[in-house]
């Protein structure tokens, strides 16, 4: 089984599994404080996710709360939302992004089945740059582009590519990280703490990675990015 069919069986199971227990205990329920136990169906559901996806130490620990601990069901609530909301993995599978922090470095890893070398897009251009600016040089390969723009003093990288089955890294260690939403898409900033040292925006939208990589204000990268075309 593909880590792709797993991720999806997983996401499926899951919100599944939340809303057939909600709407049980919101029904079956008057004193939100009243002890319970977790419906036959619920817990085979949460062993189905734990055996057959398997998502390491994450959800092992998920499951022994959901399936081994009695608890209020006002307590079952804040938990289970409270656990996936501080969960980058679990939280972020609903736009498919998973950010894993480290000590130095964050790890960003996409699924998705939508996006091949078949149909890649290389087409994808700066509708805007800073004044001074110019396209300079390309590297141009079956799934991933990357492009140079230059001024007099400074460059800017625009890189794209096919985020499927890829990951990426950045350092934490030396940058400052922010993470904003515009128009439905998350963006992610690293802002150096070093003055001789680029900063970085990037974001994952249908399929593909893109960042820009430059000595540039966050709004300026902002801009950029809001105005690609193709």
């Amino acid at each position: 089984m593909t880590d792709i069919t797993k991720n999806k069986i997983f996401d499926l199971i899951l919100a599944d599994a939340l809303k057939e227990y909600f709407d049980e205990k919101l029904a079956e329920y008057d004193e939100i404080n009243k002890p319970h136990d977790f419906s036959g169906t619920f817990e085979k559901k949460m062993r189905k996710i734990i055996n057959s996806v398997g998502r390491n130490d994450r959800i092992k620990k998920f499951g022994n709360v959901v399936i081994k601990v009695g608890i209020s069901f006002a307590a079952a609530f804040g938990i289970i939302f409270g656990f996936l909301l501080t969960q980058p993995d679990v939280f972020a599978s609903v736009q498919n992004v998973f950010r894993s922090v480290f000590d130095k470095y964050d790890k960003y890893e996409y699924v998705s089945d939508e996006l091949t070398a078949e149909n890649f897009d290389d087409s994808f251009r700066l509708g805007y740059v800073p004044e001074g600016y110019y396209l300079s040089f390309g590297n141009y390969s079956p799934a991933y582009i990357r492009l140079t723009y230059t001024d007099e003093y400074n460059e800017l990288f625009f890189i794209y590519s096919i985020a499927n089955d890829t990951s990426d890294s950045y350092d934490n260690e030396h940058n400052s990280f922010e993470t904003f939403v515009i128009d439905g898409i998350e963006y992610y900033y690293y802002k150096s703490n070093d003055k001789d040292f680029p900063d970085t925006l990037l974001w994952y939208e249908d399929g593909y990675s893109f960042s820009i990589i430059a000595h540039l204000s966050k709004e300026e990268l902002i801009k950029i990015a809001e105005n690609i075309e193709k």
